[in-house]
């Protein structure tokens, strides 16, 4: 098999299929690592993709290059419903999608695949050393499982930035070109300016780079950075929310596997390469560590620095603290206006500040500032005056302005008196300018060296990530394998085909134990010359399993298929102990609901037709295949059947029926027939059943006791009915 190299060669991928895809992800070898590396989550969340889709073209890429797909070893509709229910079950176990899609291509492999099977052997039993390793560390599996809940692919796809108040500035025409033609240019306003002077008229934004040789720059402008030319395409210098916003909008999902380097560490360290490799857990930590310095936005966290912290509390707090210290100035100043004893009353000279007697006493209002100093105290004026001065003392402690803050915070309420004294308008407008080009310029220096300390673990989150999904994977096989106590089955080469199975359980019954819903009997089987060198049987390739109604026949066959398609998938099976020869095909043929029709009867025949013309090595298991025709047919058809499959020595063929003396007596070939025993009704009227068959014993169906069981808890007419019909068993 080749590597594929074009999007357009895998089946399933058109041309829009493959426009969507590459203007999804950049690049067309991009598109095709996702699909080798089976990345449905991002795949499937490209609009017209979706999951079920994105697992086919996984699927079909896959088979391309490698030549395994579902329907190369089971050969029946039937047998692939058996699987799909194995991998749910499985699936139940992973916490990422990645490990559900993972194991959906980890098809059952026809056994000329041997050495891929037991590669996936040595991982499963890789999942289960590991979560041996977590219970002897005395950690929880669910510390694990809460961690890796919170990983997925990584959003690393070039999105907007918020760079709307920055302008990058240069006199130098060379530096502006090169600019223009790199991304910086799609993610920030540039602009050429032919005189330097030119940058004053610049204050309507936050973030001013300037690129070129030193100048004098307007000590107004607060808000101006300098780039030097060397750096002038350095994208963490000019545009770090780049760098800042792949760790922002990953950051659930990177202080994961921060917490699960954590908990990796706990392990033994001479353990530790065979799940992590060469990964270096420590600055996995450091990391993790570094993402408190970032809000889920990529903007410094205000921890990262006291002045930022300072600039932005005041830039935030700023309305609400000049409301606080202009309410309790203006409660001060009515108070002292109420207490003042002159020619008018205090309430007078209240009411003539508001402007609202202006009528009564016959002022106008641009005079009466003026004449008020005729009534008042010189003394009350600069009483009022120090309560302003101190009122502005108060906010500027409140936000804990500094430097040339100062400067722009005196004169912010008016020297005149008034009442109520509010704000200059102008005034604040300039100091909330002047704090948030400050906080601004800033944080834009501290994205910088956020950037650069960030950069470096780029690549390295990415490998981690990887290496945490497959702790999922790992995780997902061990707690699989042990919930269920699984074993790594054995194949055997060289000594004709066959199957022993000692102790083995049906998966689904199992399932419904774990839940407390039943009680689970496990079941031993042989078949083939296997049995034959154990001392079982005597290497028998075709049989026919007889018994008793509900005694357990179909379970065994579902059993063994459950065994054969987890044994060929390279993973554990839940068996004590179970040896098995491998095989290139399985077919499996559940119960049909009633006799078949004409065209049903024909396409049952060919199927049968194609799977005895196949030359491989195949196991069958047939349940109850009589309903194909009436009784005396079917047990001819079935019997021809199956001296054909027996003169193939690479054919196993088990058959539940209850036509197993009829056949046997059609068949030209020796047939050995094993029976399920009922042995009786209990106490509680259930049917005593021996589950596992007894070799060689043709085991009535035992209707009869069905019948008496019934008979047992009915009552009146209904219990005479069964008396009559238990009458005709008893002849």
């Amino acid at each position: 098999m080749n590597d594929v190299k074009r999007l357009r060669e895998i089946r399933g991928i058109g041309p829009s299929v493959e426009e969507k895809l590459i203007n999804a992800f950049g690049t067309e070898e991009t598109v095709l690592n996702l699909l080798r590396n089976s990345r449905i989550a991002e795949l499937s969340s490209i609009e017209g993709i979706g999951e079920r889709f994105a697992l086919t073209l996984c699927r079909n890429l896959h088979f391309q290059e490698t030549g395994e797909k579902l329907e190369n070893f089971l050969k029946t509709e039937d047998a692939i419903l058996i699987y799909n229910r194995i991998t749910d079950l499985i699936s139940k176990y992973a916490n990422t999608l990645y490990s559900r899609s993972k194991l959906y291509l980890y098809f059952p492999l026809p056994i000329s695949f041997i050495e891929k099977i037991k590669q996936r052997q040595k991982q499963a039993q890789l999942g289960k050393q590991l979560i041996s390793l977590i219970e002897k560390s005395k950690q929880h599996i669910e510390d694990y499982d809460s961690q890796l809940k919170n990983l997925s692919p990584l959003k690393d796809r070039i999105i907007s930035l918020d760079t709307a108040s920055r302008i990058i500035i240069t006199t130098d025409k060379q530096i502006y070109k090169e600019l223009s033609q790199t991304d910086i240019a799609d993610n920030c306003e540039m602009i050429f300016l032919e005189d330097p002077e030119d940058i004053s008229s610049m204050k309507e934004y936050d973030e001013i780079l300037w690129i070129g040789s030193d100048i004098l720059l307007d000590e107004s402008l607060p808000n101006v950075y300098m780039i030097p030319e060397s750096q002038r395409k350095d994208i963490i210098q000019l545009l770090p929310e780049k760098t800042l916003i792949f760790f922002a909008r990953n950051k659930i999902c990177l202080k994961s596997i921060a917490n699960l380097a954590h908990l990796l560490q706990t392990l033994p360290p001479l353990d530790l390469p065979m799940f992590i490799g060469e990964l270096d857990l420590n600055q996995i930590k450091e990391m993790g560590d570094m993402l408190n310095k970032i809000t889920d936005s990529g903007e410094p966290a205000e921890s990262v620095s006291v002045e930022f912290s300072r600039l932005l509390n005041a830039e935030v707090k700023f309305d609400e603290k000049l409301s606080e210290v202009l309410l309790t100035l203006n409660e001060q100043l009515e108070k002292m206006l109420k207490d003042t004893t002159v020619e008018l009353g205090g309430e007078k000279i209240i009411a003539l500040l508001k402007g609202m007697a202006d009528e009564e006493i016959g002022y106008s209002s641009s005079s009466r500032n003026s004449e008020l100093r005729d009534y008042l105290d010189e003394e009350l004026f600069m009483a009022v005056e120090e309560l302003i001065t101190q009122a502005e003392s108060q906010l500027v402690k409140e936000l804990n302005l500094k430097y040339e803050e100062l400067d722009y915070a005196s004169g912010i309420f008016p020297r005149e008196l008034r009442y109520p004294i509010d704000s200059i308008d102008e005034s604040v407008d300039r100091i909330k300018d002047l704090l948030r080009q400050k906080r601004a310029i800033t944080a834009f220096e501290l994205k910088v060296s956020l950037a650069r300390s960030f950069y470096p673990f780029i690549e390295l989150v990415k490998d981690a990530l990887q290496n945490m999904f497959e702790i999922d994977y790992l995780l997902m096989l061990g707690k699989f394998a042990n919930d269920y106590q699984m074993v790594i089955p054995q194949f055997i080469f060289g000594s004709g085909t066959g199957i022993i199975v000692d102790e083995g359980k049906n998966l689904f019954l199992a399932n419904q134990a774990l839940l407390g819903k039943m009680n689970l009997e496990p079941v031993s089987y042989a078949a083939g010359e296997f049995g034959k060198i154990e001392g079982l049987v005597k290497g028998e390739r075709i049989i026919l399993l007889s018994g008793a109604n509900s005694g357990g026949k179909t379970t065994l066959l579902v059993t063994l298929a459950i065994i054969v398609i987890l044994a060929q998938m390279g993973l554990p099976v839940p068996a004590k102990k179970t040896s098995i020869g491998g095989f290139m095909e399985f077919h499996y043929y559940r119960k049909s609901s009633g006799q078949m029709n004409a065209g049903a009867f024909e396409s049952t025949l060919r199927t049968l037709s194609k799977m005895i013309l196949s030359p491989e090595s195949r196991l069958v298991l047939a349940d109850e295949m009589e309903s194909i025709s009436e009784p005396g047919a079917s047990a001819r058809v079935i019997a021809a059947f199956l001296d054909l499959l027996s003169r193939d020595p690479n054919s196993l063929g088990i058959f539940v029926t209850h036509l197993a003396q009829l056949i046997a007596e059609y068949s030209k070939e020796p047939i050995r027939i094993d029976g399920i025993e009922a042995k009786g009704l209990s106490e509680e009227l259930e049917l005593l059943v021996n589950r596992t068959p007894v070799y060689y014993k043709y085991a009535k169906s035992t209707p009869e006791l069905i019948v008496r069981r019934l008979k047992h808890i009915s009552e009146g007419k209904e219990k005479d009915i069964y008396s009559y019909i238990l009458d005709a068993f008893n002849g």
